[in-house]
């Protein structure tokens, strides 16, 4: 109990070589110049105890512990040094990965939209020839129209051709007749004038 009250103040007790008996204090005594750690001090603790109380021990431990703990916050800020860039990465990685997709989205867009455009322009293509050809077609319509209205056209006149001909015919036939009336008027006529002729004749050699 002494002992412990005595290492409670900080008081070293006196280290004696007769203080403690070890396992060969019977066969061997050493002289009072030698000293040996079994017989110097009573315990471990109060070896632990006398070297922390010892300056040189203290400074030495609070070096180690500033070291260590110098040493820790490096190591802690290496650690969360690396585990920023991890995070970091992840977080790079992760926008690459969604720019990735972006990508390969924007690229399915424009192919879709690739594949619109060559159908648009396929169906434009095609609405114009069908243009083209209705065009065509309403052409042909109008120069078939066109070709049967002249054919009608050239048939009427010359139907009205024929007609006026047939009517030229029959007042040349007439004319005809009419001149052959008019000679055997004429010849009439002159024989009228012979016979009156004659006549007058005749009464003028009744009257002489």
């Amino acid at each position: 109990m002494r002992k412990c009250c005595k290492f409670q103040q900080g008081i070293i007790p006196e280290l004696h070589r007769y203080a403690q008996s070890t396992f060969h204090e019977g066969t061997h005594r050493q002289s009072p110049g030698d000293s040996t750690p079994w017989r110097d001090s009573s315990s471990p603790i109060n070896r632990l105890r006398a070297w922390w109380l010892a300056p040189m021990a203290k400074g030495s431990i609070i070096a180690a512990w500033s070291i260590t703990l110098a040493f820790g916050t490096y190591c802690f800020s290496i650690q969360e040094d690396a585990k920023g860039t991890y995070l970091l990465n992840n977080v790079l990685l992760r926008s690459l990965h969604d720019e990735i997709k972006r990508a390969d989205a924007n690229q399915q867009r424009v192919s879709e939209l690739e594949e619109t455009m060559k159908q648009y322009l396929e169906e434009n293509e095609e609405n114009e020839k069908s243009s083209k050809l209705n065009k065509i077609k309403a052409s042909n319509e109008k120069g078939t129209t066109g070709l049967i209205n002249y054919e009608l056209q050239l048939s009427r006149e010359k139907y009205r051709g024929d007609q006026i001909h047939a009517r030229n015919q029959h007042l040349v036939e007439e004319i005809a007749k009419l001149r052959q009336e008019m000679l055997k008027s004429n010849e009439e006529t002159n024989l009228l004038l012979q016979e009156i002729s004659k006549l007058k004749k005749f009464t003028e050699r009744l009257s002489q």
